[in-house]
């Protein structure tokens, strides 16, 4: 595994054309071109402080103003879903890759994610700016902006390792069952209402399925950002050792599944 990894930072360029080129491709014959990945993400906090602000008002005070708590969640939320959704059907897509003399497979389930990734970051002023908002008062009481904002950088980098571990896993599964992308989406929905994304699993601590949802291995990376972007909260060092393991964890799994099957990809695609 080690080897492929060294080979695989010397293609290192390749990944960037092909995530260059799959960011260029998603945006072929826009007006706005990029500027959709800044807008899209302001529109859906527009809509989130109107509707929860004005139409249904009643919320935990620990999560007020609820529109920008939401946000704090979805954005690395859609990072996750967006990536690992294109990893899966990443092998399937550009099969034809796969049949060229030492092309690189997992090339494909991290181009993937990297161009995830540049949505994701080009998102990120957004939110930064609704939280500049809720410090000056606009969004109701002010909320001190907090130096704990600064492990926002620690968090990506390990969910996108996590991703790309992930990421990998399910790219090879899918080129051997094609039900396994029906299979994400379906569980991706289920996913997302049992991770601390709508709630805090804090409000919870009384309900019977409080302990059910806290040993949901993405419950610590999503109260994380949380924490860290909303709650303004420094992590334990404890807690950064829990995400650390799982996050390189994940990704040894998913490298070592995708490198002992991957001799079977070109044919399987």
């Amino acid at each position: 595994m080690l080897r492929n990894l060294a080979d695989l930072y010397r293609h290192r360029a390749l990944v960037g054309v092909l995530t260059t080129r799959e960011l260029k491709a998603r945006y072929r014959g826009s007006v706005l071109g990029y500027f959709w990945s800044l807008l899209n993400p302001l529109l859906m906090l527009i809509v989130y402080s109107v509707v929860f602000q004005l139409l249904l008002p009643n919320r935990s005070e620990t999560t007020s103003p609820y529109a920008l708590f939401l946000f704090c969640g979805l954005l690395p939320w859609n990072w996750l879903s967006a990536s690992l959704t294109d990893s899966a059907s990443s092998l399937l897509t550009h099969g034809a890759l796969l049949r060229k003399v030492l092309f690189p497979a997992e090339v494909l389930p991290f181009v993937a994610v990297f161009s995830q990734t540049a949505h994701f970051l080009l998102a990120l002023p957004v939110l930064f700016g609704g939280l500049l908002a809720a410090a000056l008062g606009l969004f109701g009481p002010a909320r001190p902006l907090s130096w704990a904002i600064v492990q926002t950088v620690p968090l990506a980098i390990l969910e996108g390792i996590f991703l790309l571990g992930l990421g990998l896993f399910l790219a090879g599964l899918t080129a051997h069952f094609r039900d396994v992308r029906d299979l994400l989406a379906t569980a991706l929905s289920l996913l997302f209402f049992a991770t601390p994304i709508l709630y805090t699993l804090g409000d919870l601590k009384n309900h019977p399925v409080a302990v059910l949802l806290s040993l949901n291995p993405l419950a610590k990376l999503f109260t994380s950002w949380q924490e860290a972007l909303f709650f303004g909260r420094w992590i334990s060092p404890g807690d950064w050792l829990r995400l650390t393991a799982l996050c390189l964890v994940t990704f040894v799994i998913g490298y070592g599944f995708f490198d002992r099957i991957r001799d079977s990809f070109a044919e399987a695609v």
